[in-house]
């Protein structure tokens, strides 16, 4: 094709067509008049912006009518934490789905709020795509802290929720397994499964573990092989529970559950590679499985620095713990406090 001046006009005016369509940026940013956190050591204050009541806007109804007659099946939506770094992009990600079939909310709207600190703020509308995925990139302009976040599907004003932990390279964190780690067995999490009103039990000063850690300074992440279908309980259970809040991570893939190093160990090394990648320090780890210890190992963290619980304690020259956390959690409590950077 020969590049005449009415068809580089052409190019130009086509290119600058699909500039337009794409989504404008989006950022995160705080208002500066409101201080909700305490201070760490020697630094600016950590806010917690969480536990807000959030009122949904009012439903718009459904773009089609597929997802009106699944919507009647009732809310399954679910969203994973999100771990930024201070000035940096992160992608906020709702699940959006119904009933026991798990029917995707495919091809509607989707709107993302915050709460700041100052009160919820409206950041962006979104569309789900074949998977029920609503997904916002944002740039994330906001201090140190953990702040609220709700999904809401505009068709029923239905609702789902994340936090985002905004921690600065550099921050110290203890992670944990959560079931037969926290929870007393690991068969704690299909009895919840098949019974949804099933509570489970966890291990002695399991809750008064994590406390200590954030007492102590440390940033407590869960860390699950969970499926994340188990997030809305997983979330309620811990807060019942009386566990210090922390990031909780699931596995978004059938894949990565499975009782092997190849699959949870392997998805748990993946994660972690991602947040220490961003500058998040991990101290120490916390399990009760081999794949635990093989998918610490594999992110660099050495068996002295990992405590497991139960059947395999001590394996691998891990720190054996039999069945309480409270000679552990004494320990935490009388060890000197982490420096944050912030």
């Amino acid at each position: 094709m020969r590049l005449t001046p009415t068809v580089l006009t052409a190019l130009f005016l086509a290119t600058a067509a699909v500039a337009c369509t794409e989504e404008p940026e989006v950022v995160l940013s705080a208002d500066g008049t409101s201080d909700a956190g305490g201070k760490a050591d020697g630094g600016a204050a950590f806010r917690r912006c969480t536990g807000r009541p959030f009122s949904a806007p009012a439903a718009t109804g459904f773009r089609h009518t597929t997802s009106k007659v699944a919507a009647l099946t009732g809310a399954r939506h679910r969203a994973q934490d999100v771990i930024a770094a201070p000035s940096s992009r992160a992608e906020l990600v709702a699940k959006f789905a119904y009933g026991p079939t798990w029917k995707d909310l495919e091809d509607e709207n989707a709107a993302f709020y915050v709460d700041n600190c100052a009160g919820w703020v409206a950041i962006a509308t979104r569309r789900t795509d074949d998977d029920g995925l609503a997904t916002l990139a944002v740039n994330v302009n906001l201090p140190a802290g953990v702040y609220e976040v709700r999904a809401v599907a505009r068709g029923d004003a239905s609702t789902t929720l994340m936090n985002l932990w905004v921690l600065p390279a550099g921050t110290h964190v203890a992670v944990t397994d959560i079931d037969g780690t926290m929870t007393t067995a690991d068969t704690e999490l299909f009895k919840q499964i098949f019974d949804g009103s099933y509570v489970p039990q966890a291990y002695p000063s399991a809750q008064a573990l994590t406390k200590a850690h954030a007492e102590r300074g440390h940033v407590v992440v869960y860390l699950t092989g969970r499926p994340a279908w188990l997030l809305p309980q997983t979330r309620a259970w811990l807060a019942q529970q009386g566990f210090a809040p922390g990031p909780i991570h699931a596995a978004d893939s059938n894949l990565d559950i499975l009782p092997t190093d190849g699959s949870v160990g392997a998805y748990k090394t993946a994660w972690l590679d991602e947040i220490e990648a961003d500058g998040v320090t991990v101290d120490l780890a916390y399990g009760n499985a081999t794949t635990d210890i093989h998918g610490y190992k594999g992110a660099g963290i050495p068996a002295g620095k990992q405590w497991i619980i139960g059947p395999n304690a001590g394996a691998e020259g891990t720190n054996a713990v039999s069945s309480s956390w409270a000679a552990r959690t004494a320990q935490i409590s009388s060890g000197a406090r982490v420096t944050q950077p912030f």
